[in-house]
């Protein structure tokens, strides 16, 4: 699989964590990608992630070219 094509993964939200820089709004996430074993940070705009997203939850995670850039609950 190549990591330069969009993909779409599923995951666990391990942690999650607001980031407000320079009034831009973002959630820091430790994501568990199914079948692997180390969880993976990134950071995401407020504007695509589901509302009230919580640690436990499953969702689809949209990367381009090896970063992610939306979530979906599953």
């Amino acid at each position: 699989m190549s990591f330069l094509l969009p993909q779409d993964r599923a995951a666990t939200v391990n942690g999650v964590k607001a980031v407000d820089i320079h009034g831009d709004r973002y959630l820091d996430l430790l994501l568990a990608y199914d079948g692997e074993s180390e969880p993976h940070m990134a950071r995401v705009p407020l504007s695509e992630c589901p509302q009230g997203l919580a640690a436990g939850e499953r969702v689809n995670v949209r990367l381009v070219m090896g970063v992610v850039t939306r979530l979906a609950r599953a």
